[in-house]
C-alpha cells in the first residue's frame, strides 16, 4: 500500500524511516510547509512533494493512506479533509489537541467509512504484549493496585518546550493508554498535581504525580517527570502491577512475577524460577514498535475491522490526558471520566 507523511519535523524525519523499512508500505509523497524539508525528502526518496494536505489530496489517486506527524493541534486540520477526500488515516499520537478536535475527527472518520488509527507504539513492544497475555490470563488474578514510575530527561527541541503541560500531553499519553490497552483497566475518575524545576528545560511543567480510580475497583498511582537527574527509566517506566494472586514488574524490558504463594512459582510455562521470583520469556512479534503500528493500520484496511487504537477507542485516552490536565490545574482537584456515549451526547 502506499502513503504520504504530513509533517517532516524531528520525530517526522525518523517516520521517513520507518516507512522506508516497512514491507507493507511504500512512501509515495511528503507534505510539508517548509519547502525545504519537504524537497530534500521528495529528492531522497524519488517522491513527489506538497506543500499542504489540500494540494496532495489533489493527487489521492496516487496513495491509499495519510500519515499525519504534525503538531497536536494541528492534527484536525490534517486528519479532517484527508477522511473527508476517502483516505484511511493515521495519527501520531496525541489523536487530537483537544477533545473537541478528536470528536470532530472521529465524525469525519465515521461518515466517510475509512479507517482513522492513532500510532501508540508503546503497545507494540513484546514486554508490553507480555504483561497484557499474563493479565488477560488471569496469572495474577484479580488487579488491585498499579504503580508507574517514569523519569526522564529528554534533550527535546522545539515545541514541546513550550506545551503547559509537556509530560502528561506527550509523555502520559504512552502510559495512559497502556493501562488501558495492556492492563486492561479504565479510570473513571482522577486527582492529580504538576510542577516544574528550576532546572527544567520545560517552560510546561515538566514533573507529576497522578492518581486514578479504575471501573474494576483497582488504584493506580502514576509518577513521572522529564526534568530527573537522577536514574533514569525506560520510555516505557517502571511497571508494579499487583493483583490477588501475586504482581507483575515490568521493567527496562523485562518482565518477572512475584507470586503471593510459593507454590505458584514453578507452574508458569514460560518462566523460569530464580530465588523466588519468576523471570518470564517476552512473547515473540514479527516487527515492533512504529512498525508494528504500520502493519496493524493495514490489517484494519484490508480486514475492514477496526484497529485497537482506533480512533473510536484512542478518545478515551486523549480524555484521561485532558481530565489528568484539568485536575493539574485545579490543584488536584478530582475529575470524573465520561464514557463515549456522553462524550458524543454534547456534538
Amino acid at each position: 500500500m502506499k502513503i504520504i507523511q504530513v509533517g517532516l519535523g524531528a520525530w517526522g524525519a525518523s517516520w521517513l524511516n520507518v516507512i522506508h523499512h516497512s514491507k507493507s508500505w511504500e512512501l509515495a509523497g511528503v507534505v510539508d510547509v517548509n519547502s525545504d524539508a519537504a524537497r530534500a525528502a521528495a529528492e531522497q526518496y524519488g517522491i513527489p512533494a506538497y506543500a499542504t494536505i489540500e494540494d496532495a489530496l489533489d493527487h489521492k489517486d496516487t496513495f491509499d493512506a495519510a500519515l499525519v506527524i504534525v503538531p497536536p493541534e494541528y492534527h484536525a486540520a490534517v486528519a479532517i479533509p484527508a477522511l473527508e477526500a476517502g483516505v484511511h488515516t493515521l495519527i501520531e499520537k496525541p489523536l487530537a489537541h483537544s477533545l473537541e478536535d478528536g470528536v470532530r475527527i472521529i465524525e469525519a472518520a465515521e461518515k466517510s467509512g475509512k479507517q482513522a488509527m492513532v500510532s501508540q507504539n508503546y503497545r507494540f513492544k513484546r514486554a508490553a504484549r507480555t504483561v497484557q497475555r499474563l493479565i488477560r490470563d488471569g496469572v495474577i488474578g484479580d488487579l488491585e493496585h498499579v504503580f508507574v514510575d517514569y523519569k526522564k530527561n529528554p534533550p527535546f527541541e522545539g515545541f514541546r518546550l513550550e506545551m503547559d503541560e509537556p509530560l502528561i500531553v506527550d509523555a502520559m499519553i504512552h502510559h495512559l493508554d497502556q493501562l488501558r490497552g495492556i492492563v486492561g483497566v479504565e479510570p473513571t475518575a482522577v486527582r492529580a498535581r504538576s510542577w516544574n524545576t528550576g532546572t527544567s528545560r520545560f517552560k510546561g511543567n515538566a514533573s507529576a504525580v497522578v492518581q486514578f480510580d479504575c471501573d474494576n475497583g483497582a488504584r493506580v498511582v502514576y509518577t513521572g517527570s522529564w526534568s530527573s537527574y537522577g536514574p533514569q527509566t525506560s520510555w516505557d517506566g517502571d511497571w508494579e502491577i499487583q493483583g490477588s494472586k501475586g504482581a507483575i514488574t515490568w521493567k527496562n524490558n523485562e518482565v518477572t512475577i512475584n507470586f503471593a504463594s510459593l507454590f505458584d512459582t514453578v507452574f508458569l510455562a514460560g518462566a523460569v524460577e530464580r530465588s523466588g521470583v519468576m523471570h518470564v520469556d517476552l512473547d515473540p512479534l514479527p516487527v515492533e514498535e512504529r512498525l508494528g503500528t504500520l502493519e496493524a493500520f493495514r490489517d484494519a484496511i484490508e480486514t475492514g475491522n477496526k484497529a485497537e487504537t482506533d480512533v473510536t477507542d484512542n478518545i478515551q485516552s486523549l480524555q484521561l490526558v485532558m481530565a489528568t490536565v484539568d485536575s493539574a490545574r485545579q490543584d488536584g482537584a478530582p475529575i470524573t471520566l465520561k464514557t463515549n456515549a456522553e462524550l458524543f451526547g454534547s456534538h
